[in-house]
Formats: C-alpha cells, structure tokens, sequence
C-alpha cells in the first residue's frame, strides 16, 4: 500500500528500530485512507516484505494520477492493463472524463467492459453528456460504443420497441422490407381473411401517397390517392414533383396480347397507330398525317414501323408521314392497294371529278325492201359515238385530322 510520503512501504524487522516501526506503521495506516497514487501503476520496489521486493499484489488498489481513474490489481479477471502490471477496472464503477474530446485523448488507457460517462460544466459542451461503452482493447476511439443509439447487428427486436412509437425521421433511408403471412382485415379495406395487406392512411379528410426518389427534389414520383375526389382520378394516381402525371411503364395484359413479348414496356398506343382526331393541331406525341418529312434519328421508333414506305425524306436523314390531306384511308392487306399508295384527292367541297374518256354506243340495224318502181336506197343507223367528258360526284363527309402516334 502507499504512504503518505512515499510510494515505497517497508514491512519492519527485527533490525528496525522501535522508533523506525512506529514511524513506518503509522504511515501505512494513514495510507489506507489514501491507497498508491502516482502517475505510474505499483512496480517490484514499491512493496517489500522481510526486506525483499514484492512489488504488486493481487486486490491492491492503484489510483493513476494521469487517468484520475482507480485500478485493482486482478491476475484473473482482467481483460487489458492499459496502465500496465494487472491493474483493471474490471468491476469498478464508470469513469468520468470532461467531454469527448478528454475521452478521446485518454482512450488508449481504456480496456472492454469500461463505461465511461462525459458530462462538462464547459458551456459549448455541457449539453452533449453521454454513457459510453469500451467494447474492444484496440486503444482507439473505434472501440467507443454510445449505449444511447441503438446497435445495427439486428439485435433490436420489435419486443424493445413500444407500440406506435416509430415516426417518420426515425425510419432509415434505405430498402425497407414489410412481410407478414397472416393479416387479419376487415371488409372495406381491399380484402378480407389471410390477405398480406400494407395500409397506408392519413386523415380522412387529407391525400395518401408512397414517393419515390423523394431526396431528388427536381424528379420524384408518388403513387397517390386523392381525398375525396370522383371520375377517373378517385382511384390511384401517379404524379411527379410538380403535380403532373407521370409516365408508367408496365406490362399491361392486353398489350402482352397484341404485341407480344414482356421483357420490354408497351406504350397503350404503339408507334405508327393512326386514328381520327378532332382538334385543331396534333398533340404531343403525334405528327400530322400530312407527308411532313421528319428525323429517322429523332423518330426512330415511327421510321422503324413506316421505313420509306410513305416517302423517302431527303433520301438520306429524314423520312415522310402518310399524307391523308383531302384523303381517305383504305385498307390495303393483300388486295389491290399497297401501303403507301396514294392516289388523287378530293376537290373543293368534296368533289370527285372522273376521268375523260370515249364513249361508243352499239345499236341494232334492220332491213327493208325496196320495190322496184322506187330506183333509190335506204339507209339505217348502226352505230352512236359520243364526245369524251367528264362528271363530277359529290361525297358527303366530315373534315377531321389524322394523326399518327411518334
């Protein structure tokens, strides 16, 4: 043990004075009060008995002077002597440091299982007191574990979480996976019995959604369900940032059916599909079926389905659109009109005018006698031809576009 005024504790002999031993038993005595305390742990010379060197002992109490921390000497229990011999804190309370920056400048003298608690009256930091635990012998601030944030190795079960607890900043932005086998649900909520249901609501009287991307403020997406509203927005609707409906690609029965294949989205209206259209300008994504030459590059998904079937563009970089202008459109499968024929156009006021031609009339001719007194002859008609001309037809009709999707 230490002395008050030494470090060293000499255990009298026969040869020591009365005087001697008093002197040296008092001061052990009064050590007690204050255990060996000195910048460095106990060695072989601090501690004699029958004048030999002992050094430390097993239960001895050391208290660092550079740690401000109170060690015991344990030859079985220790699991690191950061301050040398076989002193530990194995067993004794918390250590106090001054902040984590005091923390961080004495952690090489920490061993695992040591809590360590930073309270400061320093005012930049006195708000920042937490518990920590040491929970390897690197000697590194690697080692310190705030017991106050709960660890990632899944040992956070859903029994240590109180029930309607978790709220939205405390959920992680990453993949979060929700699976369960046997919901239980009640009629007006899209099922019933051992249906896997995720319910998602807000107030009756607000909108629901699930975004995504939503870090991404200039392009995100949300599947929404519009309180209150009615028609064809009352189920789900997929809007982006800005409020405006969102492309979706999918894979939609129908489309499978008609155009074949599913490694790939549909559009519901395939490129080159041409339909009637009531407006006053083709919308976006159309081109008026006008003969307009367009890019192969920019429409290179319509160039694909027509090729130069309706013309041949500059003959190099662009490509033409059927013109339907003062036109109607016939089918042309394997009759006596290819894709790509055009052929004349109506007139002002839908007038159809035919070609000029010839015409000949075949008539019947007869016979008659003469009588021999009368030395003329007669004649008889046996053929009509008439002038070439022309007629003109009216057809009634409706004047609308035709577009065709790019």
């Amino acid at each position: 043990m230490a002395l008050i005024d030494s470090n060293t504790y000499i255990e009298p002999t026969s040869g020591t004075s009365l005087n001697s031993a008093r002197i040296q038993f008092n001061n052990a005595f009064r050590s007690l009060l204050t255990n060996f305390k000195s910048p460095a742990n106990p060695v072989a010379v601090n501690l004699k008995a029958s004048g030999a060197n002992i050094g430390e002992q097993d239960g001895m109490l050391y208290r660092s002077a550079t740690t401000n921390a109170l060690y015991i000497s344990d030859t079985v229990h220790k699991k690191s002597s950061p301050v040398g011999g076989n002193f530990t804190r194995v067993g004794i309370g918390n250590r106090v440091e001054n902040g984590i920056v005091s923390l961080a400048g004495n952690v090489a003298s920490y061993e695992i299982g040591e809590l360590v608690a930073t309270p400061s009256a320093s005012g930049a930091i006195s708000g920042n007191a937490r518990l920590y635990l040491i929970s390897a012998n690197n000697g590194t601030m690697a080692d310190v574990i705030d017991v106050g944030i709960p660890p990632e190795n899944g040992s956070v079960t859903n029994v240590m979480i109180q029930l309607a607890s978790i709220t939205a900043d405390r959920i992680k932005d990453a993949n979060v996976l929700l699976q369960k086998v046997d919901f239980t649900t009640g009629t007006g909520d899209g099922g019933v019995g051992k249906n896997a249901t995720l319910k998602l609501s807000s107030t009756i009287d607000e909108d629901t959604s699930i975004g995504f991307a939503t870090q991404n403020t200039v392009a995100n997406v949300a599947i929404q369900h519009i309180a209150h509203s009615v028609g064809i927005t009352s189920g789900l609707n997929i809007k982006d940032q800005a409020g405006n409906y969102a492309p979706l690609a999918a894979n939609i029965a129908t489309q499978s059916a008609i155009f074949g294949g599913q490694t790939a989205p549909v559009a519901l209206m395939p490129a080159g599909t041409i339909i009637a259209w009531g407006g006053a300008a083709a919308p976006s994504g159309w081109q008026l079926c006008d003969g307009t030459a367009l890019s192969r590059t920019t429409y290179a998904a319509l160039f694909a389905i027509l090729g130069t079937t309706y013309g041949n563009g500059n003959g190099s970089t662009t490509f033409n659109v059927p013109n339907s202008t003062d036109r109607t459109l016939i089918g042309a499968v394997s009759g006596n009109i290819s894709r790509g024929d055009t052929v004349g156009a109506f007139a002002a006021s839908g007038v159809l005018t035919t070609q000029s031609a010839t015409q000949a009339l075949t008539v019947s001719t007869g016979t008659f006698a003469t009588s021999a007194k009368d030395s003329g002859t007669g004649s008889a008609v046996t053929s009509v031809t008439t002038s070439a001309h022309t007629h003109n037809l009216t057809v009634p009709f409706v004047g609308v576009l035709f577009i065709i999707k790019t």
